[in-house]
């Protein structure tokens, strides 16, 4: 069964839509919090990108297995950091918790923050991983990423790539790309991986880099054209574009999402809400969700994922050093 985006904008996950999605309501919940209550997912992002789509999919799921209201909650800014301080600071009570991806393992390298991104919380759940994509205006002249990168080369700064901001994980990824490829890009820092989307279907940019879940709704249009798939294999979605390996670029930048809660919170609640995300994941209907948008439900034990989280946070402190990454 697929879902349109616009059912999964919706903002508050009633539990009346068992059937529909095909869960059953789990049984036998310890030590939640009272059943009153209605579960926050906080996105530190604003509404549109990847980590708003997958995390209105996951509570519109949740909510129906768990028989329980769920609401998304937008809360944007400073690269990601100011929702994910508010829900370090919130009480542990089981209510609030954190829609994470790969920025989470990127600010601590280039801010100092007012929380610590491995003791601050407790790891829930891997949701889910997909490749980013570099892209670019349909009408620009470049049918292969060696003719941009030659282009590059020949006139640098000419060519304007736009990022989601600045130490974004666009802008890490672009860094990363131009160090290993000699690439030379201008690059234009907008509020958020979407606006650059825009300017970028409208030819005001050439260039941008980010997930297959954003670049959906570009693509189909024909506002722009895929030109390398920053993983190491190619996408089902889009099987004739070429990873940047496969090219002769050794770089991989994985886009994934996570949900986590604030340290301390009820470990049952904690083990429960592990429990029931891995089911939600390994069910049909989230798996093609994913498919759908270029990415992989990926569900994994609560060590393995903070392992994960641990060797990305040391990856990327790495490329900031290298790069020269700093938070405005």
């Amino acid at each position: 069964m697929n879902f349109s985006r616009r059912q999964f904008l919706g903002t508050t996950v009633a539990p009346s839509l068992l059937t529909s999605l095909g869960f059953m309501p789990s049984l036998g919940h310890a030590e939640t919090p009272d059943a009153s209550k209605i579960i926050r997912i906080v996105i530190p992002f604003a509404p549109g990108g990847s980590n708003d789509i997958v995390g209105r999919a996951l509570a519109q799921a949740l909510g129906v297995r768990m028989n329980r209201s769920f609401v998304v909650e937008n809360k944007p800014g400073a690269g990601g950091t100011l929702g994910t301080e508010w829900v370090a600071r919130s009480k542990p009570d089981g209510t609030n918790l954190l829609l994470i991806s790969s920025t989470f393992t990127m600010n601590p390298a280039i801010m100092k923050l007012n929380y610590e991104p491995m003791t601050s919380f407790q790891p829930i759940a891997m949701l889910g991983m997909g490749p980013s994509v570099l892209a670019v205006f349909s009408g620009a002249p470049w049918n292969n990423l060696n003719e941009l990168v030659e282009a590059s080369k020949q006139k640098p700064k000419d060519i304007v790539f736009g990022s989601a901001g600045v130490a974004s994980f666009q802008h890490f990824a672009i860094e990363l790309f131009m160090q290993k490829s000699g690439a030379r890009f201008n690059i234009a820092h907008y509020k958020g991986g979407i606006p650059a989307l825009m300017d970028l279907a409208a030819g005001h940019i050439q260039v941008s880099l980010g997930s297959l879940i954003q670049m959906q709704s570009f693509l189909k249009a024909g506002k722009i054209k895929l030109l390398a798939v920053a993983g190491s294999k190619r996408v089902d979605l889009i099987p004739n574009v070429p990873t940047m390996q496969e090219l002769g670029y050794d770089l991989e930048a994985l886009n994934w999402w996570g949900l986590m809660a604030p340290a301390g919170t009820h470990s049952p609640w904690v083990d429960q809400l592990h429990q029931d995300v891995n089911a939600v994941l390994a069910s049909p209907e989230m798996k093609q969700r994913l498919v759908n948008e270029g990415a992989e439900t990926t569900p994994m034990s609560r060590q393995s994922f903070s392992k994960i989280m641990s060797d990305e946070l040391n990856r990327w402190t790495q490329v900031a050093r290298s790069t020269g990454i700093r938070a405005e």
